[in-house]
This record gives structure tokens, C-alpha cells and sequence, in this order.
């Protein structure tokens, strides 16, 4: 075990010599996808494996029924430190630029025109998503679902329901994001994510809550002009810690009970386990299994044809009951070699599945690309809404991505996380709404004099006459604002 602890005390340094560079570099902030990385890496395979050994931490091998060797335990903390220093090369190279909060009073403008076209979205988004969101309680509360595991791959499957209306709750996360920032985070503004928040919970899921959460913070952020969180952001970021907490510990049950007159069944206590030994943190275990089976014991990597599976997931089982189950070539089945029911493979544990050291290094590194193109377009973007809700809500997604470390995770929920937003663009152009560079541009030619209520031609106005008509009073509120 000499070795081990040598790694161990390895990887510690590492990964404070990876913080104290980054934090020197201009583009450091908590919304670049380097921190949020370093925040996961920190917790799973920095300071938790040092917890793990103190407690010598069993549980989840004897859940799984294997032992991995101290050669797997050492190549899970070299793989991971080299899934650590790809993703934040890669990120600092591609996303080097810093944010420069250039939003004026034009963008603000902008934001209130978009009030009208997300109230619309939201009307027609919300009963569906709620109808969702019962089912889950219904699932939780009574058992009732349709719903099951199939127990040679692990994976649920949805028999009877529709996956698309079992996962539209997901869409209330940028519908109370977005809310709580087109309403600059007045205090009444948060109480659809308070509601959200007390809804989801009752479910026992925790993803969307973390989401949703950050993306607010992110959003304020923004609006503060800040790059690291304040107290108001590091009070919501430690609420949301202990509700966390808590939703692990009874999988909601206390919330159901107190908010319907059915007594929930007792819920199911997790085995005697030490600090962080539940499988919410368990990555570390997770990867050594994944190192454990391939390929030592498949014989062969999977070569990314798991990622075959975004173009069968789409299609409803009821539609096609031969649909395979996962992806639908497969060269081996983890559940051949132990029983990991549950099991995330984390950024650098999927990518040891899909090719050992080289897939590590084409994993992170891939991932760390397309945050950091999508940090690059928002920089491009002035930061405009569109560009800034669609970062916000995909950047604090990544609590989830990095967990799971596969693309199905990103296909999964885009839909129903950027759904809304799309909606809402599709709207603000059948209702003429300018841009904010365009308001922008309109104020500094015109001097922002335009008289307000301007009228442009008769009753009926064609879309450009609109959209002139639009541009000048909002000139005129963004020269008085």
C-alpha cells in the first residue's frame, strides 16, 4: 500500500498545482468549465480517495461483488490526474478568453421585451412538465411505474409510458431559471424555483435541483458582473448542499409525507456506511470496477460504439419494442463480471471503457472542447441572452455530465434544457423582437432621441415597420434607463 499512499499524496499535489496555475490565468472564474471540473475531480478523486482509505471503504465493492488489485487502484488515480490535466490544457487553450461583462442598458432592454415570448413558452410548457412531475411523485409514493431494470445491462426501461412526457419535468429547470433572471432576482422571482424545488425533491431526484440551482447562481453572477460567487451565491450553494443531503438520505420521502395526507412506505436506509461512502460520490469505486472488467477480464474497449446509442434513444419503446437495450451494438456487458446496479462511469472512467490511456486522453478532451466552444461563443456573443441562458443552463449540467461521462447523458436532457429557449427565440422573431444590438445600433444613429410611441404608417404595418416601431421605443427607454 506503500505505492498507493505515495499516489495518493501525488495526486493531492497535482491537483493544488493545477488550482494555484489556473487561478493565475485570466479566464479563471467559477463559470469557465475548468472550475467546475476541478470541483468535481476535487471531490471524487482528490479528497475522497483520501477518505476511503482512512475508513477503508468496502461497501460498494461488496455491492458489486469484486476486489479490485492495487495495480487497478493505482491506474484509477494516474487515469483520472490524466483526465484532470487534458481537460484543463485543453479548456485553458480553446477558452483562454476572460469574461469582460459587456451588457449595457440595450441588453437589459432586450430582456424585458422578452417577457412576453417566455410567458407564452411557459403557459404551454409548464401543465405538461407538472403532469411529469406527478408521475414521478406517484412512482415514488405508491410504486406504481412503468418502469424496470433489465437485470443482464442494469438499465431501466420504460415498458408502457412515453420517456418524452417521463422526462419533461425537466424543462421547469430553465423555466425557473429563467424566470428568476428576466425578473433581475427579486425576491418573489425565486418562488417557482422554491416550488420546483420542493416538487423535485418529493421525488427523490437531485440532478435537476443542482441545475437548476447553479444555473441561477451563474445567471446572478452575470448580472453582478462578478467571477467568483458572493455570500448571497455561496448561501444557495450551501442550501442546496444540505437539501442534497437530505434528499439522499430518504430519497424524498419526508417531503412527500409532508406535503400529502398518504403516510410514504419506510424508506429503504442505506447500508451502515461511513463519510462520502454512498454511491452519490462512489466515482472512484466506479472506475476501479470499470478497470477491474475492461479489458482485463472482456478481453477488448468498447471503441466509442456506445455513443451509437443518441440515434435509438430518441424513439419511444412503445414504438419499437424490439428497441435494443443501451446501445445497440455491444461488444461485452459489464454485469458479466459482478453486479454494479447503479453505476456512473465518470469522464475518465468512460473514456478507460472506450479505450484505456488513449480514451482518456480523447474523452476529457472532447468534452473539455465543447464547454469550451460554448464558453467561446458566449464571449463572441457579447454575452447576449441567448447566448447566456443557453451557457448558464448547459455549464451547470455539468455536475451531472461529468458524473456520467457519456455524450447520451448531453442528448438526453438537451431537449427539454434548451427546448424553452428555442421556443422562446421562435417567438421573439414572430413578434418582431429586435435585438439588442440592433437597439443598440438604432440608439447611437439616432443619437437615442426617438420620440416614445413613435407611429410607423397605418393599422396594419408590415413585420420590418414593426420591428423599426419596436426599435425605436426601445432606444428611447434604453436613453432614459
Amino acid at each position: 500500500m506503500l505505492v498507493y499512499d505515495a499516489i495518493l499524496l501525488l495526486t493531492l499535489v497535482i491537483y493544488f498545482a493545477i488550482w494555484g496555475i489556473y487561478l493565475r490565468h485570466r479566464a479563471a472564474s467559477i463559470l469557465h468549465p475548468v472550475s467546475l471540473y476541478l470541483l468535481f475531480h476535487g471531490i471524487v478523486f482528490t479528497f475522497r480517495p483520501f477518505l476511503a482509505r482512512f475508513y477503508d471503504f468496502s461497501a460498494l465493492y461488496q455491492q458489486f461483488g469484486f476486489q479490485p488489485s492495487i495495480s487497478d487502484k493505482v491506474t484509477v488515480l494516474l487515469a483520472a490526474n490524466l483526465g484532470l490535466v487534458t481537460f484543463v490544457a485543453v479548456s485553458l487553450f480553446v477558452a483562454r478568453e476572460p469574461l469582460s461583462f459587456p451588457r449595457d442598458k440595450y441588453d437589459d432592454v432586450h430582456r424585458r421585451m422578452l417577457r412576453k415570448p417566455f410567458l407564452l413558452v411557459a403557459a404551454m410548457l409548464t401543465p405538461i412538465a407538472l403532469a411529469s412531475l406527478a408521475e414521478h411523485w406517484a412512482m415514488r409514493a405508491l410504486g406504481n411505474t412503468s418502469m424496470i431494470t433489465d437485470l443482464s445491462t442494469g438499465i431501466a426501461i420504460n415498458t408502457t409510458g412515453n420517456g418524452w412526457f417521463f422526462t419533461a419535468q425537466l424543462v421547469l429547470v430553465p423555466i425557473v431559471v429563467i424566470f428568476a433572471w428576466l425578473y433581475r432576482f427579486q425576491l418573489w422571482s425565486l418562488i417557482p424555483f422554491g416550488i420546483f424545488f420542493v416538487l423535485r425533491a418529493g421525488t427523490g431526484g437531485r440532478g435537476p435541483l443542482i441545475v437548476a440551482a447553479f444555473a441561477i447562481v451563474v445567471l446572478y453572477l452575470t448580472e453582478q458582473r462578478r467571477r467568483w460567487p458572493e455570500w448571497r451565491s455561496g448561501l444557495v450553494m450551501l442550501f442546496v448542499a444540505v437539501v442534497f443531503t437530505t434528499v439522499v438520505s430518504d430519497r424524498g420521502a419526508k417531503v412527500r409525507e409532508l406535503l400529502t395526507s398518504e403516510q410514504a412506505e419506510e424508506a429503504v436506509a442505506y447500508m451502515d456506511t461511513a463519510p462520502f461512502e454512498t454511491m452519490d460520490f462512489a466515482n472512484q469505486e466506479f472506475f476501479e470496477y470499470i478497470v477491474y472488467a475492461v479489458p482485463q477480464r472482456t478481453g477488448t474497449y468498447d471503441y466509442f460504439l456506445s455513443n451509437l446509442q443518441i440515434f435509438t434513444e430518441p424513439v419511444p419503446r412503445a414504438w419499437w419494442p424490439e428497441k435494443p437495450i443501451g446501445p445497440p451494438i455491444q461488444l461485452f456487458s459489464l454485469f458479466d463480471y459482478g453486479s454494479p446496479l447503479g453505476m456512473t462511469l465518470s469522464l475518465p472512467g468512460a473514456g478507460w471503457y472506450e479505450m484505456g490511456w488513449a480514451g482518456v486522453i480523447i474523452q476529457c478532451a472532447m468534452f473539455a472542447l465543447l464547454y469550451s466552444l460554448l464558453y467561446r461563443w458566449m464571449i463572441a456573443r457579447r454575452e447576449d441572452d441567448w447566448s447566456l441562458m443557453t451557457y448558464a443552463v448547459m455549464i451547470a449540467a455539468t455536475t451531472i455530465t461529468f458524473r456520467d461521462g457519456v455524450l447520451i447523458t448531453i442528448a438526453r436532457s438537451l431537449p427539454f434544457y434548451l427546448g424553452p429557449i428555442v421556443m422562446m427565440w421562435l417567438l421573439a422573431r414572430a413578434f418582431s423582437v429586435p435585438s439588442s444590438e440592433l437597439i443598440r445600433k438604432f440608439a447611437l444613429e439616432k443619437g437615442a432621441a426617438a420620440p416614445s410611441g413613435k407611429a410607423v404608417g397605418g393599422t396594419h404595418r408590415s413585420p420590418a415597420e414593426r420591428r423599426r416601431m419596436m426599435i425605436e421605443q426601445a432606444a428611447t427607454k434604453g436613453s432614459t434607463a
